[in-house]
């Protein structure tokens, strides 16, 4: 949540953003009628959210936030990527002190700078701006043809509200609710139990989903997007029978199936060594009507109006190629990334090895060498990088590994099918470019009711949805006797690397362990001792051993099981009470934060404080 300048100017960046939007949805559209605005009436807020092109306008802009969250702008990692930093799996690999490796003295209230929990907080909040407008306005519209197509958009913009409220709960706990527009400034919000903001949001997706359309166009929250995100809130509230029955009208529905055969176009297509693994993870495919797996896909799409979100997954999640980084045993360099190229460069990109996977990910989660997941044509080992250097003696010849110069950085294995992203608007040093992105498909889905399965301690079906995952890639299926919430979360870590929020789905499990009571885990003492942070130091020898790389060791406690709420945040909310994160410096100020009938009350229009 902005303070609220920030707010009252951003409210007015969307009305502005909105003109826009709507000016360029009727050129494409609507019919002619429409096509001749009165500038007198149309450029303020009250009037163009009392029609629908308005607020279809602004679910545009509620979508493109979606895909913000992906953003890689000015050195500055995309909130999902953070997420990978301070989890079980991957760190980050930049050494410089800018980047956070300590938690504990670089996470902090007052923090701000590269990788800043920050930029989720405020990526999540601007999100719900632009639902709560939809909401707001939604009965000041005067020209709906039925109360379906305002049920549908009023679905849409529940739908938003809700995904970034899960987020958000799941990366700071309780924290401050709005439920309407702000249009004047504000400094009177209140923090709300993590608990009692889940179910409004369940409340609110219960709506949502009778509502939200079955077909839509490709970026567009559709029904099965709604019921994806309702599963999520029904595990996240314990309630793992009506998981699996959301979670199962999809996926029983008739209308998804996961991809099993090779299709679609792209590099390699009609290559005979690739697999279905590499097809679903090419851009040209994910959004493709072929593609019957794909449930809520992104768009960004080079040379389209809009397409301005640059993810750089090369950059950000591919070991650093530089001159220096590499010799052979001679101390002839790689050769550099001049304008005559550099063939590390054209093949792989050139990457800075931010995202900095572990061993746990590398090697111990790939067991079954069937696995299309981990095949060659997928998976680009440290066997596969050779001397580059035409003058070198060892051209052509694997790496020697005491000849490189950082390991941590410039030398792990990486899955080359999701990262590798061709570039249209560079030759050489290759960031990636621009890419559909998948955020929800039906695999993850599968993988989310069979851990509602696991926790009805139904093992049986639990490894059935498992194995409808692995049998896909040729794995060796499971037993039920094999089925645990580890084993669930290694699976979602092999299928859904780069796609879903780590972090954020680590912490729903550590919540629901403490509120069950399972493993001597309890709610009241979860920033002393919880799944995530048991979780982080079994699978990630980074946090475990607290190695050091650069001037910072990479330090991980318990409460970091929580981000901090930002500290200016909580300063400049003079007529309120928002709480800290357990665990950080001024929590011990908290108040008791407001529950369920204050949530439905604030809903209604009341003030619950």
């Amino acid at each position: 949540m902005k303070n609220f300048t920030d707010s009252l100017r951003d409210y007015k960046t969307c009305f502005l953003v909105t003109i826009f939007l709507v000016v360029s949805f009727l050129a494409t559209g609507c019919g002619e009628s429409f096509l001749e605005p009165d500038p007198k009436s149309f450029l303020s807020p009250e009037n163009t959210f009392t029609t629908k092109a308005g607020l279809e306008g602004v679910a545009v802009n509620a979508n493109r936030q979606l895909r913000v969250q992906w953003s890689h702008a000015n050195g500055v990692n995309s909130p999902i990527i953070t997420e990978y930093f301070y989890a079980d799996i991957a760190v980050n690999g930049n050494p410089d002190t800018r980047y956070r490796h300590n938690m504990s003295t670089q996470i902090i209230p007052a923090g701000s700078g590269p990788e800043s929990v920050l930029d989720s907080w405020n990526v999540a909040y601007d999100g719900i701006k632009y639902a709560n407008i939809i909401v707001s306005h939604i009965d000041n519209v005067e020209d709906w043809s039925s109360e379906e197509e305002k049920n549908e958009i009023l679905a849409a913009g529940y739908f938003h509200r809700s995904y970034w409220y899960y987020r958000l709960t799941h990366l700071f706990g309780d924290v401050p609710v709005y439920l309407d527009a702000i249009e004047q400034p504000r400094l009177d919000f209140n923090t709300y139990s993590r608990e009692a903001i889940l179910k409004k949001m369940r409340d609110d997706m219960e709506f949502a989903v009778q509502w939200l359309p079955q077909n839509t166009r490709p970026g567009e929250v559709n029904r099965a997007s709604g019921y994806y995100l309702l599963t999520k809130i029904y595990l996240s509230l314990r309630q793992f029978q009506d998981a699996v029955n959301a979670a199962s009208q999809v996926i029983d529905g008739g209308n998804y199936a996961l991809m099993t055969d090779r299709f679609g176009q792209g590099p390699y297509a009609d290559d005979p060594r690739f697999n279905v693994m590499w097809d679903l993870h090419q851009k040209e495919n994910k959004s493709s009507s072929d593609n019957t797996e794909a449930i809520l896909v992104l768009q960004d799409k080079y040379g389209i109006e809009g397409s301005d979100i640059r993810t750089e997954l090369i950059y950000t999640a591919s070991p650093m190629w530089h001159w220096s980084a590499v010799q052979d045993p001679n101390g002839v360099h790689a050769t550099t990334d001049g304008p005559e190229g550099n063939p590390f460069s054209d093949s792989l990109g050139r990457g800075v090895g931010q995202v900095r996977t572990t061993s746990y990910f590398n090697y111990a989660l790939w067991k079954d060498p069937n696995d299309l997941r981990h095949s060659d044509v997928n998976w680009f080992s440290k066997d596969e990088f050779y001397y580059n250097n035409p003058s070198s003696d060892y051209y052509g010849e694997p790496f020697v590994a005491e000849y490189i110069g950082d390991t941590t950085r410039t030398w792990y294995p990486f899955p080359y099918n999701k990262v590798y992203v061709p570039d249209e608007e560079r030759e050489v040093r290759k960031r990636g470019g621009h890419t559909d992105l998948y955020l929800y498909r039906l695999a993850g889905l599968h993988l989310l009711r069979a851990e509602a399965y696991y926790w009805m301690e139904n093992m049986g079906q639990a490894a059935a949805d498992i194995n409808v995952v692995r049998e896909r890639v040729q794995a060796q299926p499971i037993s039920p006797s094999e089925v645990s919430i580890d084993y669930i979360f290694d699976e979602r870590a092999r299928e859904l690397y780069l796609e879903e929020p780590r972090k954020t789905e680590l912490t729903r499990v550590a919540y629901i362990m403490a509120q069950l009571g399972r493993e001597g885990y309890s709610l009241p003492d979860m920033y002393e001792n919880n799944w995530f942070y048991d979780r982080v130091m079994r699978a990630n020898v980074y946090y475990r051993e607290q190695l050091q790389y650069g001037p910072n060791p990479y330090v991980m406690e318990p409460y970091h099981v929580y981000w901090p709420v930002p500290q200016d945040e909580i300063d400049s909310n003079v007529q309120g009470e928002i709480n800290q994160a357990p665990g950080y410096n001024g929590w011990e100020n908290n108040t008791e934060p407001l529950g369920y009938e204050a949530i439905q009350e604030l809903a209604n229009g009341k003030d619950a404080s």
